[in-house]
């Protein structure tokens, strides 16, 4: 298929095909979208932007792939707030590196990542630029008025709750920035999935937000200790986790048995003779510290927990009670022999102070 000529042409393949959604009076084509919101609901709004060599590297994720995960990540703010992703908006910044055909998969596999939870595109802009790729998504919802989750209503003794297994994107992405040039080549394929194409927990939302219980939530894209503290300073609360009950599987396990060989055989000279890294160490900071894993934190009433679990299960979602919030500030972590420990709140940082 020859090479579209010019941005008009470009432009047109780009929204070839793209679904018609609901409530949408005009969509792509014209200066702006004309969108229809329904009565009695509030809008939600949330953007993402995927920068080549940042958020994502080309030996690892094909253009398709990359627009499956900006359309998630997007989707995991929405589910956060227990809202229905409804219209969108894509922007791509395009080097000279990227052609038509790559970013018509991109966008392609974004919308169809998009469709899957009822939101369509319904815009958005392209334009040529000398530096990476870049590629920006805004995504609205809605919801019933005055019904959306937010980070700050959890309560001293509500129960801290997660999806899925945090750290196992974060896992994926060391190990195969261990192989020369990065590959997937000693990746457990559960962590590689965790990490190109992460689950989305949109269905577990709207479960969760139709049963009630949930006070608080907030997704897990930045690490589970960062974002636990970005709840409880926005709520007031502290919180304590127990260590024994952080999800981990079996290839998360693995993951942290390789990474701890691995940096134990890449230990400088002056540092030979002492101990090599501790694996429980290693699988503590992939739980709790950067991570891509767009899951859901919860704060959940401790009435309603065992109907949420039960939820939680027939929507095939994991949901894990990892913890407790508390009244007094900061975070705690609970070690497996019951001893406690301040846990700092860090995660990922595009503008980390100098230390």
């Amino acid at each position: 298929m020859p090479e579209p000529r010019g941005e008009r042409s470009r432009i047109a393949a780009l929204i070839a095909g793209l679904p018609q959604g609901v409530r949408v009076v005009l969509g792509p084509g014209d200066d702006a979208a004309v969108l229809r919101p329904r009565d009695g609901y509030d809008l939600v709004v949330t953007t993402d932007t995927f920068v080549e060599g940042r958020h994502f590297l080309r030996e690892l994720v094909t253009p398709a792939e990359a627009g499956a995960r900006l359309a998630l990540a997007n989707l995991s703010d929405l589910a956060a707030m227990a809202a229905e992703p409804r219209w969108a908006l894509v922007s791509l910044v395009v080097p000279a590196a990227w052609n038509a055909a790559d970013c018509e998969s991109l966008e392609h596999a974004c919308a169809r990542a998009l469709a899957a939870e009822g939101a369509v595109v319904v815009g958005g802009n392209l334009a040529s630029g000398g530096g990476p790729f870049v590629a920006t998504l805004t995504l609205l919802g809605e919801v019933a008025c005055a019904r959306a989750w937010t980070r700050s209503a959890a309560r001293a003794g509500d129960m801290l709750a997660v999806s899925g297994v945090p750290g196992s994107a974060a896992a994926a992405l060391a190990l195969a920035l261990s192989n020369t040039p990065p590959s997937w080549s000693r990746v457990p394929e559960a962590l590689q999935r965790a990490y190109v194409a992460p689950a989305c927990r949109m269905r577990l939302a709207r479960e969760l937000a139709t049963a009630g219980g949930v006070r608080a939530a907030i997704d897990l894209s930045d690490g589970l200790a960062g974002d636990l503290a970005r709840l409880c300073e926005a709520s007031g609360v502290g919180a304590r986790l127990d260590a024994a009950r952080l999800p981990a599987s079996e290839a998360l396990r693995h993951a942290a048995r390789s990474l701890s060989a691995l940096v134990g055989r890449s230990r400088p000279p002056q540092d030979v003779g002492r101990q090599p890294p501790d694996e429980s160490a290693l699988l503590a900071q992939l739980q709790l510290s950067t991570s891509d894993d767009y899951e859901l934190l919860l704060a959940v009433d401790p009435a309603a927990w065992a109907r949420c679990a039960a939820l939680a299960e027939a929507s095939g979602a994991p949901l894990a009670a990892i913890g407790e919030v508390t009244a007094a500030p900061g975070l705690r972590l609970r070690d497996a022999d019951g001893a406690e420990r301040a846990l700092e709140g860090g995660g990922w940082d595009h503008f980390p102070a100098p230390e």
